[in-house]
């Protein structure tokens, strides 16, 4: 299955502006803000990873809880850990204006 999404990098800042920790904390895993965040284009990274969730969601086929999905990178790859499993099939790209993230995982999930 595969999944694509595409984020504007301003509305996740705009969320950040707004709601502050209360977004983080709902969308992102500790981890992921301390990665993003030691960034130079921390929002960037963030709405790149915002992106990824998203993505993953729609190769999955539903709707899970934001936390549980963990965007990690291993040697600098982006891959995706849910509930113990890890999908490999993850790219993401940004840049000013936008992130886009695909995700292909297999037929299991």
């Amino acid at each position: 299955m595969v999944g694509i999404d595409i984020v504007e990098v301003s509305r996740i800042g705009d969320a950040l502006y707004r709601y502050g920790e209360r977004f983080l904390k709902k969308v992102f895993t500790d981890e992921e803000i301390d990665y993003s965040m030691g960034r130079k284009r921390s929002i960037e990274s963030l709405a790149g990873r915002f992106a990824a969730k998203e993505a993953f969601m729609k190769a999955f086929g539903r709707r899970l809880p934001w936390r549980e999905i963990k965007v990690v990178n291993i040697m600098e790859r982006p891959s995706i850990e849910y509930k113990g499993k890890r999908y490999g099939g993850v790219s993401i790209s940004h840049e000013r204006s936008y992130a886009v993230s695909v995700v292909v995982i297999g037929e299991e999930g």
